[in-house]
């Protein structure tokens, strides 16, 4: 049997050239076959990008403009599409969109050989068939070997050599039509920028055209406003003008003499002056016309009034009135243009009263918080004074105020005074107790120095000088009675009695009573002493319980005469 490799390969055999390429399609579609996941596109809109021309590309100067707008909006809702769209979504989108990038419709993914393209490539050379049974040379063998693999080369080589081919053919083709449809969406381009630019720029024009409209209308609108001004200021002016001359009518009226009215009464009907009337001084609402009219006409014929004349010729009277009339119509003109700033000093006092509202409520929510916070701090100053004053008079009373304290404080200072002859100023407890224990250790290390034969002899000279003092004190003892025998005995030998106050008394009892009753009689003397008088015996004085207060307390009695002694 024939070795050889299996690649893939175009055989060179004429038989093969007539195989259909159809059924090797459907043997590799019945091999393997893939398709898209059955999740529908049209549910997600695809990830909005676009690739825009570059503004170099352009050789036109006047599509830059535009194209940067159209550009500009095109980003700006192409970012609002990338918004909108759900995290979810544009996950499926992107992985939906690699899916049909990387999608093949008949993918080969085996490697073929020349026996699975071809079963009779090896039964058969140049179209003749191979018998198995005969044998066959070892040249022929070689030869057909080696014809095999040359064969095989060849192919090989030719199907790479038609790939590269193929390959370049399809790039340049793909190449070119991309070329074309750029070509062709470039001119689009161009056209539809030209005619926005046209669009745009008739746009301009007609905006051009409705803003001078627009001002043509309001310059006319504010001379219509400032005629219709004049004529009613005109107006109010003349009304008022009119309302003076009818009340300056009214008063001559009445200021003329009676046969005058009498004459003209239809004339002061005309005018209303009844109806309106004047100042009538003292007149009553029941009273009519005619009787104030009488009334008036005895006053003017009775005693005949000359009236004042302000004016002495009638056209200072009428300037007055123009003088009013121009006054009047300055008046309307600053309210006029003042109108603009009253209401905006209106809408500023508005805002501000809004404004010292809000603040007035911000101060009352600080003073309410300040108000808690107060309260607040009073409870925790107040727990934290109770906390210091149980520390105060606890722990800190016990440690440094009381009496044990007291009495070591006392102790240590006597015992440094005693041993280092100085008193301690501003020295605290514990440096007391150091210098002390210090005094100590030198002392205790000096006695260590000190070798045992130097402590016993002056153990032995020490026990030595007391039996000496002993001796004396009996030898002094015996001189002494044989003194006091003398004595007694001269006395009665000139006939004077005399008692001897020296009765030695000696009791023989156990040592167990005399304990006893020594702590009866210290426990009687100790009730008879008040609990001051035992502080001040054991904080001020040297007094033991074996001694006898009275010694003590004679100076506390004679510092006692004006008040009582408190030991706090």
């Amino acid at each position: 049997m024939i070795n050889d490799t299996k690649s893939r390969t175009m055989p060179s055999n004429k038989s093969l050239e007539k195989c259909p390429k159809k059924l090797l399609l459907k043997e590799v579609n019945k091999k393997i076959k893939k398709e898209l996941s059955d999740v529908s596109l049209q549910n997600f809109i695809p990830v909005p990008y676009e690739n825009t021309t570059r503004l170099t590309s352009l050789r036109k100067v006047e599509n830059i403009l535009p194209l940067k707008l159209y550009s500009k909006k095109q980003d700006s809702d192409r970012f609002k599409q990338h918004l909108d769209i759900n995290i979810y979504k544009k996950y499926k989108i992107i992985s939906l969109d690699l899916k049909k990038r990387l999608h093949v419709e008949n993918p080969i993914n085996d490697i073929f050989a020349v026996n699975d393209i071809a079963e009779d490539f090896y039964r058969r050379v140049d179209g003749r068939p191979i018998r198995l049974h005969i044998p066959i040379f070892k040249s022929l063998k070689e030869c057909i070997n080696k014809l095999l693999h040359i064969k095989q080369e060849i192919g090989v080589k030719s199907d790479y050599i038609l790939n590269v081919d193929t390959n370049y053919r399809n790039e340049m083709y793909i190449y070119d039509s991309a070329v074309k449809r750029l070509k062709i969406q470039i001119k689009y381009f161009d056209t539809f920028i030209s005619e926005d630019y046209q669009k745009s720029m008739s746009f301009l024009a007609k905006w051009d055209n409705l803003r001078s409209q627009v001002d043509l209308q309001v310059k006319e609108l504010q001379s219509v406003a400032l005629e219709k001004f004049t004529i009613i200021s005109k107006l109010i002016g003349l009304e008022y003008r009119y309302g003076l001359q009818q009340k300056y009518g009214r008063f001559l009226y009445y200021l003329s003499p009676s046969s005058w009215r009498l004459s003209n009464r239809d004339f002061a009907r005309s005018c209303e002056i009844e109806a309106k009337g004047f100042d009538f001084d003292n007149s009553n609402d029941d009273d009519t016309f005619t009787v104030i009219f009488e009334r008036m006409r005895k006053i003017c014929y009775g005693v005949p009034i000359k009236p004042a004349l302000y004016f002495a010729q009638p056209k200072d009277l009428m300037d007055v009135f123009d003088t009013m009339e121009t006054q009047q119509l300055h008046y309307y003109t600053h309210v006029y243009h003042l109108a603009p700033y009253t209401k905006i000093l209106k809408n500023g006092i508005k805002s501000l009263k809004e404004i010292i509202f809000q603040e007035s409520a911000l101060v009352k929510g600080s003073i309410n918080r300040f108000e808690k916070f107060l309260l607040f701090s009073e409870q925790r100053c107040a727990q934290l004074e109770a906390k210091f004053f149980k520390i105060l008079y606890g722990l800190f009373y016990k440690s440094v105020a009381s009496l044990d304290v007291i009495k070591l404080t006392l102790h240590l200072q006597f015992c440094y005074e005693r041993v280092l002859q100085e008193k301690p100023l501003n020295v605290n407890l514990k440096t007391l107790a150091k210098n002390l224990e210090n005094v100590y250790m030198d002392y205790s290390k000096k006695l260590d120095s000190i070798r045992n034969d130097a402590v016993r002899r002056a153990m032995k000279n020490c026990m030595h000088y007391e039996q000496l003092k002993f001796k004396r004190a009996n030898n002094a003892a015996i001189e002494l009675r044989l003194f006091y025998r003398l004595e007694k005995q001269l006395l009665r030998s000139h006939g004077i009695l005399t008692d001897n106050p020296y009765k030695p008394i000696k009791k023989h009892e156990p040592k167990i009573e005399k304990n006893v009753n020594n702590k009866i009689v210290k426990e009687l003397k100790n009730k008879s002493l008040t609990e001051a008088e035992v502080e001040y015996l054991k904080l001020f004085t040297d007094w033991t319980e074996n001694e006898d207060p009275a010694i003590y307390l004679l100076n506390l009695n004679a510092d006692n005469k004006d008040g009582d002694f408190d030991v706090i």
